[in-house]
């Protein structure tokens, strides 16, 4: 590898970038949460009204006539291939599956009021790289971000035509990742041994939430609302191993990510008893991510150039879908949507760390419910548009992307 080229991804940058872009489907959201809001990812929120209201659309918990929680998980294939575009050959992800899991609850407490909680993974996911492929020295081959955001709620019936409510946010995060550093190259081409670094951080941070949804005639709503932003500060420890005259080494590092401002608009039309349509969209403030954040107590004698803040210029984007409901019995019900993604990541900044690119999503489902119990089981494709960056601040990053991603939801709910 150049030299010249190693010198623009440095042991510093690659930690900034680490730190930074964990991938995921859209900027470092996580896909659609829940199996009925998978089915129906393109409009969601007007008619939702099991416990999963608790995190689409709170104000449609006063719906419920009965206590319901529920255990969802969504299982996530996602695969990356790239191809340099300055002849450091290629690379693919390894260890493509992830996996969200979410726990819902709601339902009333006195005759206008009800309450809710979510418990989700909102952000994160993680890309693991191939070690020997292009990325080798210029990006951490394995990179987690976790969160954990627990939501509790409360929503009021004003009349039998509005509900609103309002909620909490408390997100933990946490975030792991190891990189390959050439130590050898580095030093000017010196015999050295390949070194690692390995860092492990979390924080916690506080947001919230509030809608509304009002059916202004009969069979026909209107759901709007806003997530609060908020910013999650991470601190935890670095080490690097075998460093030049230091040997293994390590410090503490933090950094902070902020979370966008998501405002959003529903509206849904109950066509006929068994057969209703939705439509939502998103205005989603990822122009919040200007920039990274890193900052390293290096030991005394130790240089870490390049730290500071990374440009990131994230843009802000929308998201607009359509779905539609069949209960075609008293028992099952069928669903499907389509919903289209905009990318926040601006060429200059694409990064192996999230090889992100508009996105048009399909997605089905079907649903069981008797008596107490409720399955339901959905599945979306993810069509990316192939992504290449030729004008990148990281020339290590200039290339062709190509996404793969397949998500599969299944939930298991009951009521009391």
């Amino acid at each position: 590898m150049d030299s010249r080229l190693l010198s623009k991804t440095s042991f510093a940058t690659a930690i900034a970038f680490a730190l930074g872009n964990p991938a995921n489907a859209e900027g470092f959201r996580s896909p659609t949460l829940g199996a009925q809001g998978l089915a129906l990812t393109g409009g969601r929120r007007a008619f939702v009204e099991d416990a999963s209201a608790s995190w689409h659309q709170p104000a449609n918990l006063t719906a419920l006539q009965r206590w319901e929680a529920s255990a969802e998980v969504t299982f996530v294939h996602h695969q990356v291939d790239f191809q340099s575009g300055v002849g450091l050959g290629s690379a693919s992800t390894v260890d493509p599956w992830k996996f969200l899991p979410s726990v819902f609850a709601g339902g009333p407490v006195a005759d206008r009021v009800a309450l809710g909680l979510a418990v989700t993974a909102p952000y994160g996911l993680g890309i693991n790289w191939d070690r020997n492929g292009a990325f080798r020295y210029t990006a951490p081959y394995e990179t987690a971000l976790q969160t954990l955001n627990v939501g509790p709620s409360i929503a009021y019936k004003v009349s039998d035509q509005l509900s609103i409510s309002a909620g909490l946010d408390v997100l933990w995060g946490e975030l792991k990742f190891r990189q390959s550093v050439p130590w050898g190259l580095l030093s000017g081409g010196l015999p050295l041994p390949d070194g690692e670094v390995a860092a492990a951080g979390d924080g916690i941070a506080f947001g919230g939430n509030v809608s509304a949804t009002w059916e202004f005639r009969p069979g026909t709503r209107v759901a709007v609302g806003v997530k609060i932003p908020t910013e999650l500060n991470m601190d935890g420890r670095l080490d690097a191993s075998q460093v030049p005259l230091a040997g293994d080494i390590g410090f503490n590092f933090g950094t902070a990510l902020a979370t966008p401002t998501i405002v959003t608009f529903g509206i849904g039309h109950r066509c006929s008893e068994r057969f209703s349509v939705q439509a939502d969209l998103e205005w989603i403030q990822f122009s919040r991510f200007e920039t990274l954040p890193i900052r390293v107590d290096a030991p005394p004698g130790v240089s870490l150039p390049g730290l500071g803040d990374i440009r990131q210029d994230w843009r802000d984007t929308v998201t607009a879908g359509i779905s539609g409901e069949w209960r075609f019995s008293d028992q099952w019900s069928l669903r499907g949507g389509y919903q289209y993604f905009m990318t926040p990541v601006p060429e200059a900044t694409l990064s192996p760390l999230i090889p992100d690119a508009n996105q048009n999503v399909v997605s089905a489902g079907i649903s069981w419910r008797n008596g107490n119990h409720r399955v339901d089981a959905s599945y979306a494709r993810v069509f990316y548009e192939d992504r290449t960056s030729i004008a990148n601040q990281n020339a290590a990053y200039i290339g062709s992307y190509s996404m793969d991603v397949h998500l599969v939801s299944a939930a298991y709910g009951y009521s009391f």
